[in-house]
């Protein structure tokens, strides 16, 4: 397996006169010992460096790349995939294979096709494209062959692809009425992450309760009818997660009892769990955002080990929300279990702990050096969206955020990406940005 992936890689280097001798020396070969050829071409039809060897009828394996692709890969419905796919069975090659990425972090692009909707939507209309392929078999024993071959999906992992660090965006939605809906702000293809902004009560014996600001009433069960949207989102790759906490509310954790019970109520009300009451619908959200900033500063390492424990069911991606003062008063000893997937640090809203960005960019700097040491598997540079959003500074004008700030903190192994609050006065700042993270 590992021959065929480097010599896929080394066709898409040689020179179209060089790689067809290269072809017709392995498939003499062939006669000595089975010498099986495989493709990746991308999924544009016909692949600007593969076509003519695809046309040589030599190949045994063609995976289409139907990822970072955009006018013919998955993006939130499938249409322009199976259009395409149908294209592709009608190339020479014994088995023709769907190429997908395994998680919406390697594809850089996107292309990613939830488990789901993979085989609900996908699967069985390729199923129905394999007979129109018998015309190209080489062997009588080639339908079955290709009856098979949609199931082998090929999960192409090379370097085609960023890893799974790569770079994204992430926004606070649900404080303000006028920022749109959920739906629309997944639908503007800025976002890799969406935290569902706050789940502003809960601990210490209180009944929790979450505060959509004016989009829905929890105690009337109107929230239920975002379930469908987040659900949208998810659908175009975007991890949703719920924010708990917040700048305003009232929450605490009294114990570790008490910081299990609130893990509980979590799972079985937002995440992979099952109640009667769930206040997003049955939409299962992707994971928890830690955004503690008022009360007691215990017990939050004993949520996060709770949460996680979780994960041998359903993963539960965790996330923090800390100040970009060093040490985080609230969150340093969660962070510290290295629980965390990702940390988006607010450098903003702390002029006095010198650490955010205030007509130049050395505090900030300094300050990030520091906090990509924290065990977490990637560092966000938290950021407001305008200079409204963030009273207290921070603010970086976009042009000044492309050339000076972010080719300093992208050399780091832990860069995630940046994240906005919040889509309420994201304004075309996001756009403005995302192809620098």
């Amino acid at each position: 397996m590992q021959f065929w992936m480097a010599l896929i890689l080394t066709l898409r280097l040689v020179q179209p006169n060089t790689m067809m001798n290269l072809l017709g020396h392995l498939n003499g070969i062939s006669q000595q010992k089975k010498v099986y050829l495989a493709a990746a071409p991308q999924c544009p039809f016909p692949d600007t460096h593969l076509d003519t060897a695809i046309k040589t009828d030599l190949f045994d394996y063609v995976w289409v790349q139907f990822y970072n692709n955009r006018d013919c890969q998955y993006a939130g419905n499938a249409s322009n995939l199976l259009n395409s796919w149908k294209t592709w069975t009608t190339v020479q090659a014994n088995q023709v294979f769907l190429g997908v990425p395994a998680a919406p972090e390697a594809a850089e692009n996107c292309g990613f096709i939830p488990v789901d909707v993979l085989k609900n939507q996908v699967l069985p209309s390729i199923k129905r494209l394999l007979p129109s392929m018998e015309g190209t078999q080489k062997d009588p024993n080639m339908t079955a062959r290709k009856q098979l071959s949609f199931l082998l999906l090929s999960l192409l992992i090379i370097s085609l692809c960023k890893s799974s660090q790569a770079a994204g965006i992430a926004i606070y939605w649900g404080q303000d009425n006028n920022e749109g809906s959920l739906a629309d702000t997944c639908a503007a293809g800025n976002y890799q992450y969406v935290n569902i902004a706050f789940l502003s009560t809960f601990g210490n014996g209180q009944t929790a309760v979450l505060n959509l600001a004016g989009h829905c009433s929890p105690s009337a069960n109107t929230c239920t009818r975002f379930s469908s949207e987040i659900k949208a989102c998810q659908g175009r790759g975007i991890k949703v997660l719920l924010s708990i906490g917040g700048g305003k509310g009232t929450y605490s954790l009294s114990s570790a009892n008490d910081a299990k019970q609130v893990a509980n109520y979590l799972w079985n009300n937002y995440l992979g769990g099952k109640s009667n009451s769930r206040p997003l619908g049955d939409a299962v959200l992707d994971g928890i955002d830690f955004d503690i900033e008022l009360g007691l500063t215990h017990h939050y390492d004993e949520l996060a080990r709770s949460l996680n424990g979780f994960s041998q069911q359903k993963k539960v991606y965790l996330a923090a929300a800390p100040q970009c003062k060093f040490p985080d008063d609230h969150l340093d000893a969660a962070i510290k279990t290295g629980l965390f997937d990702y940390v988006w640090v607010q450098f903003y809203n702390n002029p006095t702990a010198l650490c955010q960005y205030s007509g130049n960019a050395n505090n900030l700097l300094n300050s990030w050096k520091t906090w990509t040491t924290v065990q977490a598997k990637q560092v966000f540079l938290g950021l407001p969206a305008a200079t409204a959003a963030a009273p207290s500074g921070g603010f970086i004008p976009a042009d000044v955020l492309k050339s000076q700030v972010l080719p300093s903190i992208k050399t780091s192994t832990k860069y995630g990406g940046v994240m906005i609050w919040n889509k309420n006065f994201d304004n075309g700042y996001s756009a403005s940005i995302k192809s620098a993270v």
